[in-house]
């Protein structure tokens, strides 16, 4: 029988897992993970507000703190913009939500010799060299640093881009929301614009999928990082992704490996 010291000290987490049961069961699970987590999260914020608020912010500084090196790192590769790209694939293991732990500087120094799974490289070159607009969806905190700085490769290498970059409306997991957009600077990029995706709740996401459509059809070049996102947006055609694969459900379904690193166009 639990003692009620330890029954006072779980109430408050019990409610919550019992509430988020609950919504579970009432859902259709024929959606994705990520839709699946978009209410799960809106259960955990109306409950505890933000709770991953501070991890981003750790994540935040501690990547923006390595910055200046990698910026030395990429300039000085043979090809910046190939070993931008590999710089921004492996900060996708800052993950809270699949992975309990992970070594970021590890695997940025693994990632200019391993070989990807699959890496349409000079596909995305081409086109990024025809291109005016370039739709960026970002994903967690931390790694978005290394999101702009293939942004900033990419306007050095390329030239002149305007970047839409897209975040969360709201708090999941240790996604990019706008405030941690602008804390790592990505609003500072000449032309560049933040947009929302709605997720409050996969009533407001479905609400939206109009016009993210329109979004999608409206830029030249479409970027999608981490496997939320893949999971989300892989039925749109000509969408580039970019993500480490984490774990065996995404592995199997791509043929790969847990650890291998991708960039794909979907077909």
């Amino acid at each position: 029988m639990r003692s009620a010291r330890f029954a006072r000290a779980s109430d408050g987490g019990e409610a919550v897992l019992r509430e988020v049961m609950g919504v579970l069961r009432s859902l259709d699970w024929n959606v994705t993970p990520m839709e699946l987590g978009f209410e799960i999260y809106r259960v955990i914020r109306e409950r505890l507000g933000d709770p991953y608020a501070d991890v981003k912010r750790k994540s935040n500084e501690a990547l923006l703190s390595m910055l200046p090196t990698l910026r030395g790192r990429v300039r000085e590769s043979p090809d910046p913009l190939e070993a931008a790209l590999r710089v921004a694939v492996a900060g996708n293991i800052i993950d809270y939500g699949a992975l309990d732990e992970f070594e970021v500087e590890r695997a940025i120094e693994e990632v200019f010799t391993k070989t990807p799974y699959r890496f349409d490289y000079e596909e995305l070159r081409r086109e990024l060299e025809g291109a005016s607009k370039v739709l960026y969806f970002l994903d967690n905190a931390g790694e978005v640093v290394l999101d702009r700085l293939l942004a900033e490769t990419i306007l050095k290498e390329i030239g002149s881009l305007k970047f839409v970059f897209v975040v969360r409306n709201s708090p999941v997991i240790n996604d990019v929301t706008v405030s941690e957009a602008v804390e790592v600077g990505l609003t500072q990029i000449p032309g560049a614009e933040v947009r929302e995706m709605k997720c409050r709740s996969l009533e407001e996401y479905r609400a939206w999928l109009a016009e993210l459509e329109r979004w999608i059809e409206d830029a030249d070049v479409v970027l999608a990082k981490g496997q939320g996102n893949f999971e989300l947006l892989s039925e749109f055609r000509g969408v580039y992704f970019l993500f480490t694969v984490k774990c065996d459900v995404v592995a199997r379904y791509l043929g790969a490996k847990v650890g291998d690193i991708v960039l794909m166009k979907s077909g």
